[in-house]
């Protein structure tokens, strides 16, 4: 009983008490941090890189370095201006020969940096090596292509009209090693499942982790219509190269997707649909598969006859 009156007791200072101990721990802080800062110390100080080269000539391959760090000795006031970002500028990097300057030690760029430190002292410089990738500048326009190994069609559904791609080429602007590694053709991949409906949207023309190029525009649309298509099989003409000789049969069967409304209209002879050998041959299995030539826009192969050949 006599500790918890004491306890009471104690708690009951009154409000001017209160502050007077709030003050005195108050105080007891700030003597504290005052001599903290006034001991020396040794940190690392992030600077700020601008890499400053002609851009209308040279494009980088990769990203360029953004910043480097340096050990630095100071007082703690000192560190914590240079720590908080206070005077401390970006550093700014002339690269007169992009094509032969490759690399950068971090130990060359002390003069530019001792200048911009004030008091502080450089110990040495954490960023062993700057890895400068330019190149030079060239631009390209490149086909729009689609892919749909993406999209799932609802049962009995599919594409029914030409795919529209607009705009159906872009420019790139970067670069030049990296345009002139690129296919003739961008593939997109729309993304969909149990699709049973008109297909319109925006999409990002991807360029994977190559985001230095500019791309121009960013984005295309692509657009086709979706409904029910039927699978129907057809006997298609086969035509021989000259020189070719097999025995192989007049015509082959051709498995076709075809929207439903078109079924009535899908005529072999009219569109002079052909079978032609001259697509690449299966040597471990001895097989060929033919190219099916002059299809109307809607309709798909689905399946095709091969033919067998000896060696």
């Amino acid at each position: 009983m006599n500790l918890l009156r004491a306890i009471g007791n104690f708690l009951r200072f009154d409000r001017a008490n209160w502050k007077a101990v709030l003050l005195c721990f108050f105080v007891a802080i700030v003597f504290w941090v005052f001599n903290a800062f006034n001991k020396s110390y040794s940190t690392n100080v992030k600077f700020q890189l601008h890499v400053e080269y002609d851009t209308e000539k040279f494009s980088p391959v990769t990203t360029l370095p953004t910043h480097i760090v340096v050990n630095v000795k100071g007082n703690g006031w000192d560190l914590f201006r240079s720590y908080s970002g206070i005077q401390l500028p970006a550093l700014t990097i002339a690269v007169e020969k992009p094509l032969e300057v490759k690399r950068l030690p971090g130990e060359a760029l002390r003069p530019q940096l001792e200048p911009q430190l004030g008091r502080l002292q450089i110990n040495y410089v954490v960023t062993d090596t700057l890895k400068l990738n330019l190149d030079e500048r060239d631009a390209h326009r490149f086909k729009v292509a689609v892919s749909f190994q993406n999209v799932n069609f609802k049962n009995g559904f599919g594409i029914i009209s030409p795919v529209v791609i607009l705009p159906d080429s872009i420019s790139l602007d970067g670069s030049k090693s990296l345009l002139h590694s690129f296919p003739d053709s961008i593939v997109l991949f729309p993304d969909a499942n149990e699709l049973s409906e008109d297909f319109s949207e925006e999409m990002e023309v991807p360029l994977s982790d190559l985001s230095n190029l500019i791309r121009n525009p960013p984005t295309v649309k692509v657009m086709f219509e979706v409904g029910n298509v039927i699978e129907v099989e057809r006997k298609v003409k086969l035509l021989l190269q000259p020189g070719t000789k097999a025995h192989w049969p007049d015509s082959i069967s051709v498995r076709f997707v075809i929207p439903a409304k078109q079924e009535q209209h899908f005529n072999v002879e009219a569109y002079k649909f052909s079978a032609t050998t001259e697509s690449k041959k299966n040597t471990s299995a001895n097989l060929l598969m033919p190219i099916i030539s002059n299809l109307p826009s809607y309709a798909k192969v689905v399946r095709v006859d091969t033919l067998s050949y000896k060696k």
